[in-house]
């Protein structure tokens, strides 16, 4: 499958948690049935994991952290991926398109 980032229905600005104290800048994109993680600057194209397929995700939750705010997305094999440094308004409306598109793609 081809990702175009052009058209993406919604993107923010996250930093993707690997370790407790280590997190990666990037965008994550909200396409028509996958969310993409894009490093930036010097880590662009050496993400552990920017791919999230719909049908792979069990859950998507928005919330407050010690970091203002974040996305987990919990995959199906129950592996988690934390997005942090998320403003409020942007994660909340990321979640609500996501969980707007997967009810229409029912």
């Amino acid at each position: 499958m081809e990702i175009n980032l052009e058209h993406p229905v919604y993107k923010v600005q996250v930093s993707m948690k690997l370790l407790t104290s280590q997190g990666v800048p990037g965008t994550l994109y909200l396409l028509k049935d996958v969310i993409y993680f894009e490093a930036d600057g010097l880590l662009k194209g050496s993400e552990i994991k920017n791919e999230f397929h719909f049908n792979e995700i069990k859950s998507l939750k928005f919330g407050l952290s010690f970091s203002p705010y974040r996305i987990v997305i919990t995959e199906n094999n129950n592996e988690n991926w934390i997005f942090d440094y998320v403003s409020r308004k942007e994660g909340k409306k990321f979640v609500e398109l996501y969980e707007a598109i997967k009810e229409s793609n029912a």
